[in-house]
């Protein structure tokens, strides 16, 4: 409830004050999740359970430039720029702008977890 609560306030901001004509701005729901564990670190139902959680995350990305991550619960902000197509956060690349789509790859230990993300009509 607590999420829902959060991600439709913020998403009722962005809307107001956002461009309508920025593709970059906006409110961004997952599109696909790609899981790619080493078998002898993960199970199956490890990179399910990494899959299912990763598909619930949103970002919104108004226009004063704060990227929003709702993730698993969570809430992060940081200041994020646009540099060709590289998408970077506080000073640190974060993912990518291509295609009308926004892409992250994380790494762990296990492997990575590569996420796209597209603008969401919210």
């Amino acid at each position: 409830m607590r999420k829902s609560l959060v991600i439709g306030l913020v998403s009722l901001v962005l809307a107001s004050c956002a461009p309508k004509d920025d593709p970059f701005f906006g409110h961004w729901t997952v599109d696909k999740v790609n899981v790619d564990f080493d078998a002898d670190w993960a199970t199956p139902e490890m990179v399910r359970q990494f899959g299912s959680m990763e598909k619930d995350n949103v970002v919104l990305i108004s226009n004063d430039s704060v990227l929003t991550l709702v993730m698993d619960g969570d809430t992060m902000q940081g200041k994020c720029s646009l540099q060709g197509t590289r998408i970077v956060v506080d000073g640190e690349p974060w993912g990518w702008f291509e295609e009308g789509m926004i892409k992250t790859e994380t790494s762990t230990p296990m492997g990575y977890v590569k996420t796209s993300y597209v603008k969401s009509n919210q």
